[in-house]
């Protein structure tokens, strides 16, 4: 080896690829589900908002699928009841409800955020890894 030429670890390197790699998936994946969460909230609050307007007839889904459909009326609109987290679910009247929804969107427009800079940090890391790996890969086939 001469002067100014530096000993790289290739099987390290690709090895810290696959493992960015995998933490970008998971990044990905754990913000796609938060965005998901933030839709629903959104729905939530929207749903709370129809059901203040007197005499309708709302349709209610009773699964993921629609496989069954209620048709229902004269809701009572004076108390809802809103999930925290965990096991615990409180019985407010709507208005604390779309309270309650605000901040739990905002907390996870927050950590939204907080990921998609984390995941940006590490598109970048993985990229500048690629780079690297590729002149390596060229770098070899000219001394071939």
């Amino acid at each position: 080896m001469s002067e100014g030429e530096i000993a790289i670890n290739v099987e390290a390197l690709y090895q810290e690829a696959a493992t960015l790699k995998e933490y970008i998936d998971s990044l990905q994946k754990t913000l796609n589900e938060v965005l998901d969460s933030i839709d629903s909230i959104r729905a939530s609050k929207s749903a709370i908002d129809e059901i203040a307007k007197q005499n309708q007839e709302f349709l209610l889904i009773g699964d993921r699928k629609g496989n069954v459909i209620f048709k229902v009326g004269n809701i009572n609109n004076v108390k809802v009841i809103v999930h925290l987290g965990l096991q615990y679910f409180v019985e407010v009247d709507p208005q604390t409800a779309k309270r309650i929804l605000d901040d739990k969107e905002k907390e996870l427009n927050d950590y939204s955020k907080a990921l998609q800079a984390e995941l940006a940090k590490s598109l970048d890391a993985y990229n500048q890894l690629a780079q690297v790996l590729a002149a390596i890969q060229a770098q070899a086939q000219k001394g071939e």
